[in-house]
C-alpha cells in the first residue's frame, strides 16, 4: 500500500503539471503557516521560503508559451465542445491565456532588471487582469458544463443497463464541481492582486491569502490524483 503510494506520487512528480501542484501547495501553505507564525523570525524564514516557491513556478512559467500554442492549435473553436457556448468561453480563454504569457515575461525581465525600463507596475498590472479574466471564463465554462451534465444525468434516468452511464456523469459532475469551487478560490485569489480600488485588491493579508490558495492548492492535488484513479 505504502509503495503504491510512492509510486502515484513520483509518478505525478515526474510531470510538469505535478510539480507545479506541488510546488503551489508548498508555496501557499508555508505562507498561511508564516501569516500565523507568533515568532517573527519563523514567520520571516516561512515566507522567505514561501516567495522563492512562487519564483520557482514564475521560471518554470518561462516556457508555457509554446505548449500552451499547441494546445490551442488542437483545441481549434471547440468542436469537441458539449455546446456553442462552452466552445465560446474555450476558445476566450485560451486567447487570454496564450497573451498572458508574454506579458508576464515582460513583468519578471522587468522585475529582475533583465532590460530597462520603469513600468514593471503596469505589467503586473495587465498580468493581473489577464489572470483574473482567464479564471473568471474557466469558471463560467465549468458551471456551464456542470448544467449540461445535469442535463444528460436526467435523461439517462435510472434504468438497469444505463447505471454504469449514470455512475460515471455522476462521477464526472462532481468533479467538475470541485473544479469549480477550487476556481472560485483562485478566482478571489487573483482578484486580490489587483491594485487597490479594485474589489478587494491588495486587501487579504499574509494569513488569508495563504489560506485561499492553500485550499485551492491542495483541492487540485486531490483532482489531480483522482483524475489518474478515473483514467485507470
Amino acid at each position: 500500500m505504502a509503495f503504491k503510494m510512492l509510486d502515484e506520487i513520483c509518478a505525478v512528480l515526474e510531470t510538469y503539471k505535478g510539480r507545479d501542484k506541488f510546488l503551489r501547495t508548498l508555496c501557499y501553505s508555508t505562507k498561511l503557516i508564516g501569516g500565523l507564525a507568533g515568532n517573527e523570525v519563523v514567520a520571516k524564514r516561512l515566507l522567505a521560503f514561501s516567495s522563492k516557491m512562487s519564483g520557482t513556478r514564475a521560471v518554470l512559467r518561462l516556457l508555457d508559451d509554446l505548449p500552451m500554442l499547441k494546445y490551442n492549435l488542437e483545441y481549434g473553436l471547440g468542436g469537441e465542445e458539449p455546446d456553442k457556448l462552452m466552445a465560446s468561453l474555450g476558445v476566450v480563454t485560451n486567447v487570454i491565456d496564450q497573451i498572458y504569457y508574454p506579458i508576464e515575461k515582460m513583468s519578471w525581465l522587468l522585475e529582475h532588471k533583465l532590460i530597462d525600463g520603469n513600468n514593471g507596475g503596469a505589467w503586473d498590472t495587465a498580468s493581473s487582469v489577464f489572470w483574473v479574466a482567464s479564471i473568471y471564463f474557466s469558471l463560467m465554462r465549468n458551471l456551464r458544463y456542470v448544467a449540461v451534465l445535469e442535463k444528460h444525468k436526467n435523461c439517462i434516468g435510472s434504468v438497469a443497463d444505463k447505471r454504469e452511464t449514470l455512475e460515471k456523469l455522476l462521477l464526472n459532475q462532481k468533479f467538475e464541481f470541485l473544479t469549480c469551487i477550487r476556481l472560485s478560490l483562485d478566482l478571489v485569489h487573483a482578484i486580490n492582486t489587483l491594485p487597490k480600488g479594485y474589489l478587494w485588491g491588495e486587501k487579504l493579508n499574509n494569513w488569508q491569502v495563504g489560506l485561499i490558495a492553500s485550499a485551492s492548492s491542495f483541492l487540485g492535488l486531490y483532482q489531480l490524483f483522482a483524475k489518474r484513479q478515473m483514467k485507470q
